[in-house]
């Protein structure tokens, strides 16, 4: 008989134990889930910020080339600005469009291939529009200079615009997740909100090992 009392009193023990087990297991979901959605709502208020600053900026740009129509330099300098940031408020709002498609709660592994894309799509906005940056160099440009800026002046200029070229096209070519472990590639990626999204892709891939666990 009492061997008989000691083996119920472990099996109440045993489920009460696997009972604990499970709800711990649970709690520490929701903690991860809410944590994941903390974060992806801070990144959705990133890309809107980053639509409503780039509509502003795009406005502004579209603006200066309307009233210096004559200076066909400062267009088109200012005219391909424009157009690097109108993709990259396309790409925003894409972002923003496929972050309401995410569902934690039905699917981690579709919202973890959702957030992959944002993921790529962010970082690859980011490298488009480092190549702008030659084009700050030329805005400035007018007729009455390129006619009588002299050799000097155009090594010079020329100078500073090829390295500029030089120096966007091989942040173009280094700003990408292999090369994560440099320092501040890592910072560059996680700029513009992309540290939130990252944080939330990990948290989603610790629930899913969790679900794995059970």
């Amino acid at each position: 008989m009492e061997e008989l009392a000691i083996k119920q009193l472990w099996h109440k023990y045993d489920l009460k134990l696997e009972k604990s087990l499970q709800l711990n297991q649970k709690i520490i979901r929701e903690l991860q889930t809410q944590k994941a959605e903390n974060n992806l709502g801070a990144f959705r208020r990133n890309q809107v910020v980053g639509v409503v600053i780039g509509l502003l900026w795009i406005i502004f740009l579209v603006f200066l080339v309307f009233h210096a129509l004559n200076n066909i330099y400062f267009v088109i300098s200012v005219g391909l600005i424009a157009l690097f940031n109108i993709f990259a408020v396309a790409a925003y709002i894409r972002h923003l469009a496929l972050l309401d498609q995410v569902n934690i709660t039905d699917s981690i592994t579709g919202a973890q291939q959702k957030l992959a894309t944002i993921q790529t799509s962010l970082n690859n906005v980011g490298r488009i529009l480092v190549l702008q940056a030659p084009l700050y160099c030329t805005f400035w440009y007018n007729q009455q200079l390129v006619d009588h800026g002299g050799a000097t002046f155009w090594l010079i200029n020329l100078t500073i615009v090829g390295f500029f070229v030089a120096v966007s096209i091989y942040l173009f070519n280094k700003l990408t997740y292999k090369n994560i472990h440099i320092k501040w590639v890592k910072a560059f990626i996680e700029s513009f909100g992309g540290k939130k999204l990252i944080k939330a892709m990990e948290f989603l891939k610790d629930i899913e090992e969790y679900k794995m666990e059970i």
